[in-house]
């Protein structure tokens, strides 16, 4: 990884010359080009040193770990830390001449190259030099400066925000109103969701393919592959569908509405996205794992969670979400539009083979699972 970081310096100095007569990016002059030039190369460096790192370390890391769940910092830290800390910036730019034509008295005059406008070629595990030392001190210098300054500045800001807004209020008729009784908003931030509980998921429905799609959801009750697995339900239960041919049609209905769902997700709502994540309200897989963790879930006990249960239960979950009030034609399609993304979002996570296959919930806790999506 080291010898990489080395090459990738060599070449960058190989190269000044030729960078410096050659490029020239509209707007700037020669030396405003070269800078530019020159920036991106070494944070080019610095990246690709730290992906380097970043493979390197197991996944039982626990710095690597710490960053992977989202809990703190970033893989640039880990890139610092064990590769290389980077080109140091004071004002946006690189470190400007404090002595004259140099940076220190370590290095001669006129020089451009990295480690004299403060690049630092070590990382904090190795350590730095006294001369990386001292620019990764200017730099710091104006971390902090610009942290005490941005912490004043956007708390007045917020000060103001809450004065501004302290007397607005959701009404129980889904309007937002302020002490006098007018109307700000018809539906509170367009789209009533709570902007504090909304967080990116994953909707893998939308790329899967049919072959996949059957594998995940389909059920049937005349054998084949798929058919639920012997000791997910309990004989009694397990009987009792395998005779009801109306507990087929609900198998079959689900399995229809999943389909036009994934439609619907790729050719109307997220035509064309190669996103995997959007934001929605409510993490339904934490609530599933809450919920097996509370009700201490055994995965190899049959459960007592009867499939019409499960539809019931999410029909009936799906029609309590109401973000736009009204009978009238408008208000109507404005409900169906603002809460189908959800609908379809609990609609393939608590599908009749998930809940009973892959997350091997009971009734206690399939009951728990939509309450708590119902109450936040």
């Amino acid at each position: 990884m080291y010898k990489r970081l080395s090459a990738g310096l060599t070449k960058i100095r190989s190269s000044f010359s030729l960078v410096y007569f050659q490029l020239f990016i509209l707007g700037m002059t020669n030396r405003e080009s070269f800078e530019a030039a020159v920036l991106k190369e070494l944070n080019r460096c610095r990246d690709n040193s730290g992906k380097s790192a970043e493979k390197s370390l197991k996944e039982q890391n626990n710095v690597k770990q710490m960053v992977v769940s989202g809990a703190k910092g970033s893989f640039i830290n880990v890139s610092q830390m064990t590769a290389c800390v980077g080109q140091q910036n004071v004002e946006g730019a690189r470190i400007p001449y404090g002595f004259k034509y140099r940076t220190l008295p370590h290095f001669s005059k006129d020089d451009h190259t990295p480690e004299a406008r403060g690049f630092v070629e070590n990382s904090y595990l190795r350590g730095l030099t006294p001369q990386e030392f001292f620019s990764h001190a200017m730099g710091g210098r104006e971390g902090l400066i610009d942290t005490a300054v941005k912490t004043a500045e956007t708390g007045y800001i917020q000060r103001r925000l809450v004065k501004a807004l302290e007397d607005l209020m959701a009404k129980y008729d889904g309007t937002v109103r302020d002490a006098s009784g007018s109307i700000v908003q018809f539906c509170y931030g367009e789209d009533g969701m709570d902007g504090g509980r909304v967080e990116r998921q994953k909707l893998r429905i939308m790329h899967m393919d049919d072959k996949e799609l059957a594998r995940r959801y389909k059920i049937s009750i005349t054998g084949g592959i798929y058919e639920l697995k012997q000791g997910i339900l309990e004989n009694k239960i397990y009987m009792e569908i395998s005779q009801s041919p109306e507990i087929q049609g609900i198998f079959n209905n689900e399995f229809r509405q999943l389909v036009n769902d994934r439609n619907n997700l790729r050719n109307e709502i997220f035509a064309g996205s190669k996103d995997n994540q959007y934001p929605l309200p409510v993490n339904i897989t934490r609530v599933i794992q809450n919920a097996q963790t509370t009700f201490k879930i055994d995965k190899n006990a049959p459960s007592n969670l009867h499939p019409q249960e499960i539809h019931d239960g999410v029909e009936a979950l799906c029609k309590k979400m109401v973000v736009v009030r009204g009978d009238d034609a408008l208000s109507v399609e404005a409900q169906k539009n603002a809460t189908l993304l959800f609908q379809i979002h609990i609609r393939s996570t608590l599908s009749i083979r998930r809940v009973l296959e892959e997350f091997r919930l009971n009734i206690e806790a399939f009951q728990w699972v939509l309450g708590e999506i119902e109450t936040v």
